[in-house]
């Protein structure tokens, strides 16, 4: 199922370490703190687990499941974002 990543950091370095996270998992950056990417039920839970360890009091993380026929449904303002099948995750 793909899936929505968004957040807010009070600190840099958290945001490194959640963008290192999210990247690790195989989602990809769209926007300055949006990820988007195709997730396994495990590989979901694997990722709030790690998200948990690394977030403050202060940040937010926000994950949305989205179905492969609303995402197949996207619209595009602006320039095209281009999603590729082509992405490695690392493990």
């Amino acid at each position: 199922m793909y899936m929505i990543a968004t957040f807010d950091c009070k600190f840099k370095t958290n945001q490194e370490n959640i963008e290192k996270t999210l990247q690790h998992y195989g989602l990809r950056k769209v926007q300055s703190s949006l990820y988007v990417g195709e997730l396994d039920n495990n590989e979901r839970n694997q990722l709030l687990e790690n998200i948990n360890e690394i977030i403050k009091e202060k940040d937010s993380f926000l994950m949305f499941p989205i179905c492969q026929n609303c995402f197949s449904k996207k619209e595009f303002c602006g320039r095209e974002i281009k999603f590729k099948n082509d992405l490695f995750r690392v493990y």
